[in-house]
Formats: C-alpha cells, sequence, structure tokens
C-alpha cells in the first residue's frame, strides 16, 4: 500500500511539474527519489513613504537667448521654493537645458514658431507630511502642471525580505499538507527557484490650479510586495 501511495504521489509531483515545466528546463536537476514540486507567494503590505516629482520648464521665444533668460528665472524660482520646504540638496536634480527650433502646422505647412527651451526637475520628498506645502510652493513659483509624481517604499529591500519569509512559509505549508495526504512527511529541500516581482510604482500626471487654495490632498494606497517560489521538496 505504502509502494501504491508513493507511485501516487509522484504521479502527483509530476502534474505539479508539468506547470512548472519551463521554470525548471534550465536546470534539469528534478531528483528520482519521492519528492513534490509547490508554488508559494508572500506578500506583505505597506504606505508608500517618498514621493519622486517631476518638473518640466519649458519656453518659446524668439530667439533661445529670450527662452533660455525665461526657463532660467522660473528655474530659480522652483529651486528656492523646493529649498523653503526643507527639500536637502541631495535630493533636488536639475537636467542639463535643451533647445531646438519649435514648429507647428498651420493650413497644412510647418512653421518655426520659435526657439524652445526646456529644462526637467527632479524633486525626492522623503518627508509626505509637506506634499501638500510643496505642490503649493510650486504653483506660487509659476508652475501649473507636472510631468510625473511617483510613490515609492524606503524600505523595499526589507520589505521584499519580509515577503520572502513569508514565501517560505507558505511553501513548506504547502508542502506539509501535500506530502501528509499521501502517507509521506517532508525530507528536505532539493531546489528552490525564486520568482522576480517588478516593483509596483505609483505614478500620476497632475495639473495644478494657482486659483484653489489649501494643500492639495494626497490619494495613495497600501503598495503590495510580493515574492514567489517555487521549491522542489523531498519526500519520505
Amino acid at each position: 500500500m505504502k509502494n501504491a501511495k508513493s507511485l501516487i504521489l509522484n504521479c502527483a509531483a509530476a502534474f505539479v511539474l508539468s506547470a512548472a515545466l519551463p521554470i525548471f528546463a534550465h536546470a534539469a536537476t528534478l531528483p528520482e527519489a519521492p519528492h513534490v514540486v509547490v508554488a508559494a507567494r508572500g506578500e506583505v503590505e505597506a504606505m508608500p513613504d517618498i514621493a519622486r516629482l517631476q518638473l518640466q520648464i519649458s519656453e518659446t521665444q524668439d530667439s533661445a537667448v529670450k527662452a533660455k533668460s525665461a526657463v532660467d528665472q522660473r528655474s530659480a524660482q522652483v529651486l528656492n521654493a523646493v529649498a523653503e520646504q526643507g527639500v536637502p540638496e541631495r535630493d533636488i536634480r536639475a537636467s542639463q537645458i535643451r533647445i531646438y527650433p519649435d514648429y507647428e502646422w498651420q493650413d497644412g505647412k510647418r512653421v518655426l514658431r520659435g526657439q524652445r527651451v526646456e529644462r526637467t526637475i527632479d524633486i525626492t520628498l522623503t518627508d509626505l507630511s509637506r506634499y501638500g506645502g510643496l505642490l503649493d510652493a510650486l504653483v506660487n513659483a509659476g508652475i501649473s502642471e507636472l510631468g510625473n509624481v511617483s510613490f515609492d517604499l524606503s524600505q523595499r529591500a526589507a520589505l521584499q525580505a519580509e515577503a520572502v519569509e513569508a514565501a517560505i512559509a507558505d511553501a513548506k505549508a504547502r508542502a506539509e499538507v501535500l506530502a501528509a495526504g499521501f502517507g509521506h512527511k517532508l525530507a528536505g529541500v532539493y531546489h528552490i527557484d525564486e520568482g522576480a516581482s517588478a516593483p509596483v510604482v505609483y505614478e500620476r500626471a497632475m495639473m495644478m490650479d494657482a486659483k484653489v487654495g489649501g494643500e492639495a490632498p494626497m490619494l495613495i494606497g497600501k503598495e503590495t510586495v510580493s515574492a514567489s517560489l517555487t521549491v522542489v521538496f523531498l519526500l519520505k
């Protein structure tokens, strides 16, 4: 009877393996001994605590000198406003200025509007309690549109480790249930394959209205950090 159970369990393991075959195709290390393959997942939820803002300051004038002068003035106002909100210099990155002809189509013809100058300023905000005040400061500095606002986790590595631990516990629990169901116990781990989990970063484009008073609301939710494992357990 025990041999019959072993045969059934090996068949069950082979069935599970068929779904995971692409993962193990490169290794070809499945044991000949009784074993079971389980896929497990672990998740940890956390509130983002970092905001990354991308501003683009641009101007089109009849000459590059005039356009650059306007961009330089607005950039200085933005940098001063950001500094006044307590954002350290290391968290502010201003790109080089780009200058190129700005064209538009009129009656099917390409017409030169002037010379366009652009500059991008990236801001990393590590104190989200200042988020609303920072947006108000940017509005007062003349910024009417943000390119992207993304939210992230400062402790992502530690949270990822927690998710892996949860996935390990899930793998053990699944394997123990399967093994016990066929009259076996776990004898050890033969192979572990960790799946890649791409980080989720919340992004949004925002328009800011200078007529609106008060701090802008921050509408973000918890982020889920996940880890997935495929584990081959030996049986006894």
